[in-house]
């Protein structure tokens, strides 16, 4: 089944709307309390805030060994922000993702790749912030250059690609086979007409034939 739980943070700053506005850290952690049992699971925490930084303790202290924090390339002023977050980030003992939008190219994040600081990208193939969005074709071409760049740097191998939003079966086989290591759906699953468990297993079906 599902291995990773995609939790969308949202504060109504960074994403100007007061309908994005989410959960905080005690919500996490009562979600984190509820994956206990699962031992492999993993709480990506999409921090879509103004000022990520200031979210790093509680998120740690929140997700305990489960925690991923994926920040927005976007809120970042430079590379060196980037860098220092994400190096507190893995003091704080989580790991660490970052998260790029659809107007954002690939390239800009190689820097903070070639650190070795985080070991996601979060290609988001809509805009942030509402479900039920189109996917955006041009996730795929950047699936397909994170894909090149990470084949041409053999100690960065281990970064996985996730794809966010759009997500469903044809869209999922798509993205598999540009490069995705990990898919995000959130309508496609919550809204499947056979439930949840059968939507988890046709993205399934549908990755593993890339």
């Amino acid at each position: 089944g599902a291995t990773h739980l995609h939790i969308d943070i949202f504060d109504g700053v960074f994403l100007d709307s007061p309908l994005a506005f989410t959960f905080g850290p005690k919500m996490v952690e009562a979600i984190r309390e509820a994956c206990d049992a699962a031992d492999d699971a993993v709480l990506d925490l999409h921090m879509c805030v103004d000022r990520p930084g200031r979210y790093v303790a509680a998120m740690a202290a929140a997700t305990g060994s489960k925690g991923r924090f994926i920040f927005q390339w976007e809120a970042m002023g430079n590379l060196a922000e980037a860098v220092q977050l994400a190096s507190d980030v893995t003091a704080a003992g989580m790991r660490c993702g970052v998260s790029i939008n659809p107007e954002t190219d690939s390239e800009a994040i190689h820097g903070l790749l070639e650190t070795g600081l985080a070991d996601m990208v979060d290609v988001l193939a809509v805009r942030p912030g509402f479900g039920g969005q189109t996917f955006q074709e041009s996730a795929l071409v950047k699936l397909r250059q994170l894909r090149h760049w990470r084949d041409g740097h053999a100690s960065r191998s281990s970064v996985q690609l996730l794809v966010d939003g759009g997500v469903n079966a044809e869209t999922a086989a798509r993205a598999s086979d540009a490069g995705a290591d990990i898919l995000v759906a959130g309508t496609f699953l919550f809204r499947h007409p056979q439930g949840l468990q059968r939507g988890v297993d046709d993205l399934l079906s549908a990755s593993a034939h890339k």
